[in-house]
């Protein structure tokens, strides 16, 4: 990840071509439009193990000025290993990560009021 950004800054796009799985394996033609966004920082969020040991997420912050205004791409990201090399495959999801609300008090729980009952047999009535 680290490195496709570096590379992404540098403007080392055939790099970025090759570490992407659709066109790993086609040669880089460089194009006249290639992205003009100067990217300035990488957060990474989260790096976390896949289903296999080949495969990988990472969710990340990249900022970067584009028309001398900031702007953030956050992204969770998903990654291959393929012959020793790490490869970009897709965008899990783009935006920030999901706010998610509290989970739902179960009947058998203990109430939230802090009553020390059961939920089901305190305030599980009065909601």
């Amino acid at each position: 990840m680290r490195a496709r950004f570096t590379a992404h800054a540098t403007r080392d796009f055939g790099f970025v071509h090759r570490t992407y799985r659709p066109t790993s394996r086609a040669p880089y033609t460089p194009s006249p439009d290639e992205p003009t966004t100067q990217w300035t920082r990488l957060v990474v969020h989260e790096a976390a193990a896949g289903r296999s040991p080949d495969t990988a997420t990472v969710e990340f912050s990249a900022y970067g000025l584009e028309n001398g205004q900031e702007h953030v791409l956050q992204e969770k990201a998903e990654f291959v290993r393929e012959g020793g090399t790490w490869l970009y495959t897709r965008a899990l999801r783009e935006g920030p990560t999901p706010v998610r609300a509290a989970a739902k008090v179960g009947r058998n729980d203990p109430c939230p009021c802090g009553s020390g009952k059961k939920y089901k047999h305190c305030c599980l009535g009065k909601a």
